[in-house]
């Protein structure tokens, strides 16, 4: 067929191939409604234009080093991914693509195409029928890469990897029966056409033909696979937002013209717009140069541990409430991302309160971490696509949206959920786009100990591919179990040395307390002991009270009933509800009627955030006076709020979840005169006993395990003070390490409990099985990361949210 087109006095013909006079420009790329299209060498060249500006940005080091040893052979690797990525929608160069525009296929690329393309126009419109341009390329590209003489594995690789750029890897089945559809892939002209594209980005980088590269001897390991893959995507949503790249109109002279431009319009939305670049830390990351004024035992530990790390690893901070865990990991990740050549931080905590919280800290130091621009916080919800997608309708609207609301992810400096960085070892759409994102950050797990059996199966897979993709993670956590901590350290160290997840044996679990502590991939552990502040050191013992459910009311009456504030938690919302109505009923007939305020995740978001803020305002660390005062809820109230209470009053819930609650009594430093009770005090709620133990309200076990209720019960029995901080570990190893069951009439219950528990984990570490990310070996396709996809968002099992704060 001959090609002709009313741009060819603007930009010329070049003829490529035997015989056939193809404009590289003819194809159609991007259209919508408008009448001058956006050519598809265009758009090969907007996004590869991105893709070298991200390079640094998005691709950690360890991915870096991947693609530059393995692509070696072939020269500039920078350019070669540039390109790579540019050549993502070479499919759309195919008949079935332009005929979903026929008009303005038979007028770039000449009546010959017309009887064809208008045979396919009705079929390009129907997803059944049409064979998606994602396929389309890896079909060219699986033939380029064999004509070039590349491996096989590396073949497969670039061909699923680009192809699957919509969100899903393809598989060989698919490619082939793609390459068998003649007439949507078009018949020799139009791969002569193709491959004159893929020559013209090649030349216009500077490479030559690709068919001179020396692809015998290049290839590609999983790090490298996977960063390839989502580079593309990202590169690809960057440059298909046509508020960065308008289409292209005859004012261009050449391509070599337009390549500059599209090179400072990529400046334009990547650095400018987006304003993505990396986070540079200070040289000095000491805790006073970051932030001024002394530091902490806590603060100057991370300081001595981390002062010869020059390889990634994991960072492990047990401390209690109050000794400055957050800023440790601000400082410990600025330490590491300077020292490591690491692009970013993503610090992520059980909820997104707490999230919320750590991002106003983080905007409010982020000068002194050397951050150019605010934190992202990073949460779910609904946004406006940026304009222009692709035309087939296979998933890039969803590529956009995914990019518009979670970028917060893949940009250098993020705070939101654990779900976030849970999510990027699911296997789901666009995955590898999630692990690219994370490739060149320090992942900052806060409050890691909060997490069941489901969610730690996925952060121990998690920690699996951080350590294959070599990225150091920072453990925070007041109450981690050993045993939990010594799984994870192990995962991590699996990963790193390329093993399978539970080839590497976890150390001994010994009982925690106040240290902090780096492991490296080799296993060898650096700890530093560290003291407490001075307000932690001065604490004094907590009074516990134990009382019925019956006692509750009276038993604040008799401390808050004209001054003082209190907290009540309770386990399930159905009770926090009755307290509350009990409290409305019986604070009418007080010397003094307290304020009553309710908060359960249940409250309404715009009324909560209201709530929250009221809280942090009245009860903070800035508060000069608080009010009298009963707040009652569930279990946001223990992680979500830097508050201070002269008592709690809680249901008997698990060890670590009832010292969290703790965590806001007596938190701050005050005058004792403006406290009711001048030392903590907790009323503890134990349930009814009878032969065979404690009696657990009706649903909790879909909050807590009854095992880990009973362990509780039985290590706080009689107790009537907790020494905390210092007892916190011991009492944590007693419930989660060394729990022993109880010898007579409550032997039989308590055995039952922990089978049903082992059971229920079992049960969970199953089902997770099914749905996240292989440990991909060298040998194997990445094609398996997206392979049965799910939904992201099963980060947590359903049933153990449904009645909790």
């Amino acid at each position: 067929m001959i090609f002709k087109s009313p741009w060819r006095e603007i930009w010329g013909e070049r003829v490529f191939g035997v015989g056939v006079n193809a404009p590289v420009w003819g194809a159609w790329g991007k259209a919508g409604k408008e009448e001058v299209p956006h050519p598809l060498v265009c758009h090969a060249i907007d996004t590869a234009a991105v893709a070298e500006l991200l390079y640094d940005v998005l691709l950690g080091p360890g991915v870096r080093r991947d693609l530059e040893s393995g692509l070696a052979p072939l020269g500039d690797v920078r350019s070669w991914v540039a390109v790579l990525c540019g050549l993502h929608d070479i499919g759309k160069c195919s008949p079935i693509f332009q005929a979903m525009r026929h008009d303005l296929a038979v007028e770039y690329l000449g009546d010959e195409v017309k009887e064809l393309v208008n045979a396919l126009h009705r079929g390009s419109r129907d997803h059944s029928v049409r064979t998606p341009h994602g396929t389309l390329t890896a079909v060219h590209l699986r033939r380029c890469l064999d004509e070039w003489g590349a491996g096989t594995r590396l073949r497969d690789t670039l061909a699923y990897g680009l192809g699957g750029h919509h969100g899903s890897l393809l598989s060989a089945r698919a490619v082939q029966e793609a390459s068998t559809k003649v007439k949507h892939h078009g018949s020799e002209p139009w791969y002569e056409l193709r491959r004159s594209l893929v020559r013209e980005v090649s030349r216009l980088w500077g490479l030559g033909d690709p068919a001179d590269a020396r692809w015998s001897a290049a290839s590609l390991d999983v790090p490298g696979m996977v960063g390839l893959a989502g580079l593309a995507s990202v590169a690809d949503w960057v440059a298909s937002d046509t508020d960065n790249f308008p289409f292209a109109g005859a004012e261009l002279a050449s391509l070599d013209a337009y390549l500059a431009t599209a090179r400072k319009r990529a400046a334009e939305a990547v650095v400018e717009k987006l304003k993505w670049k990396r986070w540079i830390p200070p040289h000095d990351t000491s805790y006073s140069a970051l932030f001024g004024g002394p530091q902490r035992p806590l603060q100057q530990a991370v300081e001595e541990v981390l002062a010869d790390v020059v390889e990634p690893g994991v960072l492990v901070i047990e401390a209690p409430t109050g000794e400055g865990k957050t800023r440790a990991g601000f400082q410990a990740a600025a330490t590491l991302v300077g020292r490591l050549g690491l692009t970013g931080m993503y610090f992520a905590l059980p909820t997104r309160a707490t999230a919320a919280q750590v991002h106003h800290e983080l905007s409010e130091v982020a000068s002194g971490l050397g951050l150019e621009q605010p934190p992202n916080l990073v949460k779910a919800g609904p946004t406006v696509a940026p304009s222009c997608i692709d035309e087939d309708g296979d998933g890039a609207h969803d590529g956009h949206e995914w990019f518009t609301r979670k970028r917060g992810l893949l940009f250098p400096v993020g705070v939101g959920t654990i779900d976030q960085a849970l999510q990027a070892v699911i296997r789901s759409r666009h995955v590898f786009v999630r692990l690219t994102g994370l490739s060149g950050k320090v992942l900052v797990l806060d409050e890691v100990h909060d997490v069941d059996a489901h969610m730690t199966t996925l952060l121990r897979r998690l920690m699996w591919w951080c350590g294959r993709f070599g990225m150091p993670c920072v453990l925070m956590s007041a109450t981690l179990p050993a045993g939990d901590r010594e799984q994870l350290i192990a995962h991590w160290r699996a990963g790193r040395n390329r093993l399978a997840p539970g080839a590497v044996e976890p150390l001994q679990a010994v009982r925690g307390g106040q240290v902090v502590t780096w492991v490296g991939a080799t296993g060898e552990a650096r700890s530093k002991s560290i003291g407490l502040s001075a307000t932690n050191a001065r604490r004094p013992a907590v009074a516990v009270h134990h009382l019925a459910d019956e006692d509750l009311v009276d038993w604040l009456r008799a401390r808050v009933s004209t001054r003082g504030c209190a907290l009540v938690v309770r386990n399930l919302v159905r009770d926090a509800e009755q307290t509350m109505a009990r409290l409305t009923e019986e604070v009418r007939a007080w010397e003094e009627q307290p304020e009553l305020v309710f908060l359960t995740s249940q409250v309404l978001a715009g009324k909560r955030t209201a709530i929250e803020q009221k809280l942090r305002r009245e009860f903070g660390p800035d508060a000069t006076s608080r009010p009298h005062a009963i707040v009652i809820g569930t279990q946001v109230l223990q992680h979500s709020l830097d508050v201070d209470f002269d008592l709690l009053v809680s249901d008997l819930a698990p060890v670590n979840e009832l010292i969290q609650r703790l965590g806001r009594v007596h938190r701050h430093d005050r005058d004792p005169l403006q406290r009711s009770c001048p030392m903590p005090e907790l009323g503890l709620i134990q349930p009814h006993t009878g032969r065979d133990g404690p009696k657990f309200a009706q649903g909790l076990h879909n909050v807590y395990p009854t095992a880990l209720l009973l362990r509780t019960w039985s290590v706080l029995w009689g107790r009537t003070e907790l020494k905390l901080p210092e007892e916190a570990p011991e009492l944590v190893h007693a419930v989660y390490t060394d729990h022993m069951p109880p010898q007579g009439n409550l032997r039989p219950r308590f055995e039952k409990a922990e089978a049903t528990l082992f059971r229920q984990e079992s049960d969970d570490e199953s089902r997770v099985r099914r749905f996240y990310l292989p440990p991909l070996r060298p040998i194997d396709s990445v094609r398996r990361l997206t392979d049965q996809p799910t939904v992201a968002a099963r980060t947590r099992k359903d049933t153990a949210w449904k009645d909790r704060a």
